[in-house]
């Protein structure tokens, strides 16, 4: 396998800390965190940079609550600050060293491939097992 190699630099690329902090901001269900996000947006993201580019990244404190609907759940979630940062990672780190070695077939947390796609790789191997055990079953037919 080849080795890549100065993958980190694209993390702490202005334009793709801002295309990842607009998707943070997008995904996010609770609003007044997003307000809050949106109200310091400068000084998130020169912070982020700042911290990537020094190397001195810590993971911060996760946040811990309780919900009761249906069930009793105990949700533990990042803050937004290591948010962005994890979609730094996975898009320019992990996708690019990782996708090249999964096969085909492996369709989860792939970028256009879902369960769409998923359903017809098992629907094609459905058919091939029924047409390989058609032909033990009732070999005169070969």
């Amino acid at each position: 396998m080849k080795r890549l190699g100065n993958l980190y630099k694209n993390i702490y690329q202005m334009e793709n800390i801002i295309e990842a902090y607009d998707e943070v901001c997008r995904n996010t269900q609770n609003k007044r965190k997003v307000a809050n996000l949106k109200e310091y947006r400068s000084s998130y993201i020169s912070r982020i940079y700042n911290t990537l580019v020094s190397r001195s990244y810590q993971t911060g404190p996760y946040n811990i609550f309780t919900i009761y609907e249906p069930k009793e759940r105990r949700i533990v979630s990042q803050g937004m600050f290591d948010k962005i940062v994890n979609h730094l990672v996975s898009r320019y780190i992990l996708y690019p060293a990782l996708l090249p070695c999964l096969l085909d077939v492996n369709v989860a947390s792939r970028k256009y491939l879902g369960t769409r796609k998923g359903l017809e790789l098992c629907n094609q191997f459905h058919n091939i097992c029924k047409m390989i055990s058609y032909f033990f079953i009732n070999p005169n037919h070969i």
